[in-house]
């Protein structure tokens, strides 16, 4: 035990310890994650959908993937936990950003999904 001279009296110290108080979350954030998951199964659904009325998929780094449903929604699901995992991290020092930087995701997400949609109403004309 930590003993300190108060004025001629000696008292103990609080155990040191690495207690750091948390910030509430806002509940915009676990809801930006929730969004990110069903954004992410849209897309999943969107690109098959596409792909299977004849259109190509565009973006190169998903196109490996795009072609077997299990491989797209691995790279989806590894996609949606690395962003997450990003966020948290980001959440820690820049909470605004955190939260803005989902928000863009996610809209991202949702136009590709729409885009997707509508290649795979052309393509099945």
């Amino acid at each position: 035990t930590r003993l300190a001279d108060v004025g001629g009296i000696i008292v103990p110290l609080a155990p040191m310890s690495g207690y750091v108080p948390q910030v509430k979350r806002p509940a915009i954030l676990p809801a930006l994650y929730a969004t990110l998951g069903i954004m992410q199964a849209w897309d999943v659904y969107s690109t098959t959908a596409a792909l299977n009325a004849g259109a190509r998929e565009a973006n190169p780094t998903a196109a490996p993937f795009a072609g077997n449903p299990g491989s797209l929604v691995g790279l989806k699901a590894a996609t949606t936990v690395g962003t997450i995992f990003f966020a948290e991290r980001m959440w820690k020092k820049n909470k605004v950003g955190a939260i803005v930087m989902l928000a863009a995701i996610n809209g991202a997400t949702a136009a590709v999904s729409m885009h997707n949609m509508r290649n795979a109403k052309a393509a099945g004309r």
